[in-house]
């Protein structure tokens, strides 16, 4: 009886969220969140007590330092608190967060949770090109909780070579929308950056969601909002945009999900874990 209403509870949360304004409720967080008012230093410290935010971390330790709630969100942590791991062929994590799943890719699909897959055309908006690339490749999901640091680096050096804009909704990415929403990942708001490494591709795709007020990129600045109407496909290929390993890419201003998508010659560590937490820079896995 309990988890039948466990269920039920989980299918409540998820599926009230087809009536909802996602866009309009994001564009309204993101005028609160950009605005200095009476109440920002309030709500700062109460974000910090109920995620618990670790302030010592912070390069900006006093909370009087943020003029916004954004800029808060948007924090910048102290120069050794992620370490990026220097082996010459290891990938590591994009992002503070925890692994919601990984895996090969197989029948040309990711792994949204047990029981329910997200078609690799589909998440990449039919794009025949990466598409073919990602066919036999590997993957994996990071969730980035509200507590987290929301600054995007690249897993392993590699040169832009183009980026998807892809319009959506915005649903919520928390654990019983990614249960109970069929192709999650496929309907909401996405950014694709493909990268190309010396041996291999590998994407990092940030997934919006509801109340992620902006996705913003080392290379345009802020790419959403607007949301665009039709997919924007913009090619870099001749503008020479590379970074190193553990470089910031992009940042949400606000929580989401971002999935890492490898070629089949990167290979994603044995020991890796559902649930398992994981910071910028610890290892995932090993290129070629």
């Amino acid at each position: 009886m309990s988890n039948y209403l466990t269920k039920l509870k989980k299918m409540i949360l998820s599926y009230w969220l087809y009536l909802v304004p996602h866009h309009l409720m994001s564009r309204f967080t993101y005028i609160i969140t950009r605005t200095h008012h009476p109440l920002t230093q309030y709500l700062i410290n109460l974000y910090i007590r109920i995620f618990k935010i670790n302030l010592s971390e912070c390069l900006e330790e006093k909370t009087e330092s943020y003029h916004t709630f954004c800029d808060f969100f948007t924090r910048k942590l102290k120069k050794g608190v992620h370490v990026i791991n220097t082996d010459k062929d290891s990938i590591v994590s994009s992002c503070d967060g925890r692994i919601l799943q990984f895996g090969k890719i197989t029948n040309n699909a990711i792994l949204q949770v047990k029981g329910k897959e997200t078609p690799i055309k589909e998440l990449l908006c039919k794009d025949k090109e990466l598409s073919s690339i990602y066919a036999n490749g590997s993957f994996l999901t990071i969730y980035l909780s509200p507590k987290d640091y929301h600054r995007v680096h690249i897993p392993n050096q590699g040169k832009l070579m183009k980026t998807l804009h892809i319009p959506g909704r915005l649903f919520s990415v928390a654990d019983h929308a990614v249960e109970c929403i069929d192709n999650l990942y496929s309907k909401n708001e996405r950014l694709v950056c493909h990268f190309k490494e010396n041996k291999m591709f590998f994407s990092v795709i940030f997934v919006g969601a509801i109340n992620v007020s902006s996705i913003e990129t080392q290379w345009k600045g802020e790419v959403s909002p607007p949301m665009p109407k039709k997919v924007i496909t913009t090619k870099y290929g001749n503008k020479n945009i590379a970074f190193n390993k553990g470089d910031e890419i992009g940042m949400f201003k606000s929580g989401s999900t971002v999935i890492l998508l490898f070629t089949d010659k990167a290979k994603l560590s044995e020991d890796l874990k559902i649930n398992q937490p994981v910071r910028v820079g610890e290892k995932i896995g090993v290129s070629p």
